[in-house]
């Protein structure tokens, strides 16, 4: 995973759309992530796009998810300039 590389039309997420993803277990609410701040954070040395799952590796994800249904390389999410967001399943 570490050769992959953003689609060339990503782009960070216009300020006025503001994009979370709420993560539940159980139906409950155990986590909510700003997708704008981890796009625009430095640490996330200029990526536009997100990646999430359950591997606890900092250098391929993201987000680290708890949900059992999540498979340790998930999916990522980029957003297109005017803020459409497209998730793609890495099929892990």
């Amino acid at each position: 995973m570490t050769s992959w590389k953003p689609p060339s039309w990503s782009q960070i997420p216009p300020p006025s759309q503001q994009w979370h993803l709420d993560e539940l277990k159980n139906g409950n609410l155990i986590a909510s992530h700003s997708l704008n701040n981890l796009l625009s954070s430095s640490s996330n040395n200029n990526r536009r796009c997100i990646t999430f799952g359950r591997i606890d590796d900092p250098t391929q994800i993201d987000i680290l998810t708890a949900h059992e249904s999540c498979s340790r390389l998930h999916a990522r999410i980029a957003f297109t300039a005017s803020g459409a967001p497209y998730l793609k399943d890495l099929g892990s």
